[in-house]
């Protein structure tokens, strides 16, 4: 069981499609005090929930929080909060479709990720996995 770490940044973005970018970059900052974090898996990750807040959420914008490697295990839970109460479905995406691969991504490449409701609409919560337990 995952044991999150304590808070290293928050960031609150407008939803609308250059943002995503900021995030990304905001988060791969976060981490990277910790070399054995995959700042590219990182960077996907944040790239596509946040992708679904921007273009499946409601309200001006959504918040990113990047907590610090677990003390367990090392793993990475990263937290992208929007407006919307509606749950993320996995859709079968043709050769042809330009979005509906997001789920499926983070099914390949997280440890593991849920939603959460929340008292202004729900938490995306993506953990991924490290090759290396945090240090004591």
């Amino acid at each position: 069981m995952h044991e999150r770490g304590h808070v290293l940044s928050v960031g609150r973005y407008r939803r609308e499609p250059g943002s995503v970018a900021m995030a990304r970059r905001a988060a791969t900052q976060a981490y990277a005090a910790y070399p054995w974090i995959d700042p590219a898996l990182v960077a996907l990750l944040v790239s596509e929930a946040a992708t679904n807040a921007v273009l499946h959420s409601t309200g001006s914008d959504f918040d990113v929080l990047c907590h610090s490697p677990s003390p367990l295990d090392g793993s990475v839970q990263i937290e992208v909060h929007d407006r919307s109460r509606a749950v993320p479905c996995p859709r079968q995406a043709t050769e042809l479709d330009e979005h509906g691969r997001g789920l499926a991504l983070l099914d390949l490449l997280a440890a593991a990720w849920r939603t959460e409701a929340t008292a202004t609409g729900k938490s995306f919560v993506v953990t991924l996995a490290t090759d290396k337990p945090c240090p004591a």
